[in-house]
């Protein structure tokens, strides 16, 4: 008699190890009461049956169906599978085996399982087959999000639905890398204990289900008082050993239960937590982006290792649906961005100038362009290499992002030449963005050329702009280089304010 795999020869031991489980086997013998012990016979010249190999390599890998001995009969004799469980058993022979280990696991039950044993297996199932559809249900939802904040509410429905995994609280803190800190962004559940009864007594009376819940979301009609509390508080891991936040930042698996009549965390007491309480880190990749915390506070339901697991495939889910959508929007940001510079492309800015034009030609407000050229940009490349090139383009992009207002749009045009949209501005105004652009690319010890243009005082109509604009900037540089001009004025310095009425102002 054999203990276990490694002690059979490897023509049998092998076609065990390589046999496909079907998980619905998996999860029937896994739903037993009790242990049941499996003891198999096995013929070194007879190919064993399929169901034999299947039950004999479940009872090896751990669970109710645990092997009790492998034993190599004699040539010719028959294979069997026997079961026991205290003074009952039940003998499968090879002949009666056959492929379908489904057949032998039902008769397995029917043979060692009282009635109220059977029912109870029954009544687990169908508990276990309705909870894996509902978080179907979630994570379909999850993957169908039109955005971020719309699949951690699903996420968060799904953790906290009875119809689901049926926790009390769920909160969702974002990490700010810079501050080394979580920051609390979404919410779902009760604020108090009388919140708490309110909404179980409207889930009950309303009949609501958990995809009336999640369509909350799209109508409107969450309940905001839990996030808004949760978006006042930041929590903050700390150096105690046992610090919470710390441990589940460094967890394997990163869903990590507590039961403490206090966290030790001191940032976490704001939380009001439940003697019992997880803490799941959202990490795909390994990159901490943010902490799950989940509780049943009002309720005090024990939280056990079956919760705990589906929690934790739930933010394994989240985890993969926030990389997707991060994907997505760098994505995105790299089809808007000129990618020497950061700034947006010439596509960007040509859709943002579409947009902007017909709001002001609803609202009948200016607008103004200022047309960038850096001068003798060819001499730079040529005297020092396009490394110095794109170093002084680089430079003249952060200068740009600082000088501008808020709401200007500054892309990079293409080549040496960058462009600002100034919605709302007028002459005036567009005439000192352009000093205070000259002035800060002088100081840097670069030199630029712009040509201004503003609607509708230049141009009738605004995609007239952009010409205008280049017409005035050819202007500033057969002037001098190093100057800006507008239509009916004379070029200007970056230090005058001299009125722009057609003359040349004072020098």
């Amino acid at each position: 008699m054999v203990q276990g795999l490694d002690e059979l020869p490897d023509g049998l031991a092998r076609p065990i190890r390589m046999a496909p489980i079907p998980p619905a086997l998996r999860a029937l013998l896994a739903s037993l009461p009790r242990r049941v012990w499996l003891e198999v016979d096995l013929s070194a010249e007879t190919a064993a049956p399929l169901a034999l190999r299947q039950l004999a390599k479940l009872a090896l890998l751990g669970g109710p169906l645990t092997l009790r001995a492998l034993r190599v009969v004699e040539p010719g004799a028959p294979a069997s599978l026997r079961f026991s469980a205290g003074d009952q058993t039940f003998e499968a022979r090879a002949e009666a085996i056959g492929t379908d280990a489904h057949a032998v696991a039902r008769r397995v039950l029917a043979a060692l399982l009282r009635p109220e044993e059977l029912a109870a297996v029954v009544d687990g199932l169908a508990l276990e087959t309705s909870k894996l559809a509902t978080i179907q249900r979630v994570v379909h939802a999850m993957l169908e999000a039109s955005d971020v904040r719309h699949a951690v509410h699903a996420m968060l429905t799904g953790i906290t639905s009875g119809d689901c995994l049926g926790f009390h609280r769920a909160m969702l803190f974002v990490r700010d890398i810079e501050r080394g800190v979580y920051v609390g962004a979404q919410a779902i559940g009760p604020r108090d204990d009388g919140e708490a009864h309110r909404i179980w007594e409207e889930i009950e009376v309303e009949r609501k289900s958990i995809d009336a819940m999640m369509a909350d979301y799209e109508q409107h009609a969450v309940d905001a008082r839990l996030q808004l509390f949760v978006q006042t508080v930041t929590l903050q891991a700390g150096h105690d050993p046992d610090d919470e936040i710390a441990l589940a930042e460094h967890a394997r698996s990163g869903v990590v239960p507590f039961r403490r009549q206090h966290p030790v965390n001191a940032s976490m007491a704001a939380l009001g937590a439940g003697e019992e309480f997880v803490l799941a880190a959202v990490r795909p990749h390994g990159e901490v982006l943010g902490l799950i915390f989940v509780d049943d506070v009002f309720g005090k339901q024990p939280i056990g290792p079956e919760r705990v697991r589906d929690l934790e495939f739930f933010v394994e889910q989240a985890a993969l649906v926030w990389e997707n959508f991060t994907l997505l929007e760098r994505v995105a940001s790299l089809a808007r961005h000129d990618v020497l510079t950061g700034l947006l492309n010439r596509r960007e800015l040509e859709a943002r100038f579409a947009s902007e034009a017909a709001r002001a030609t609803r609202s009948g407000t200016p607008c103004g362009l200022v047309l960038i050229d850096v001068d003798r940009f060819k001499d730079i490349n040529d005297t020092h290499g396009h490394e110095r090139g794109d170093e002084a383009l680089r430079r003249i992009a952060a200068l740009l992002q600082r000088t501008v207002r808020g709401n200007d749009t500054v892309a990079r045009f293409g080549g040496d030449e960058f462009v600002v949209l100034l919605p709302g501005a007028h002459r005036d105004e567009v005439a000192a963005a352009a000093r205070r652009i000259g002035r800060v690319v002088r100081d840097a010890e670069l030199s630029v050329s712009i040509g201004l243009a503003t609607w509708p005082h230049d141009c009738p109509e605004m995609e007239q702009l952009f010409s205008v604009a280049d017409a005035n900037m050819y202007r500033a540089k057969r002037a001098g280089r190093g100057l800006a001009c507008m239509s009916g004025a004379e070029p200007f310095g970056f230090e005058e304010a001299g009125e722009l009425d057609g003359r040349a102002p004072a020098r």
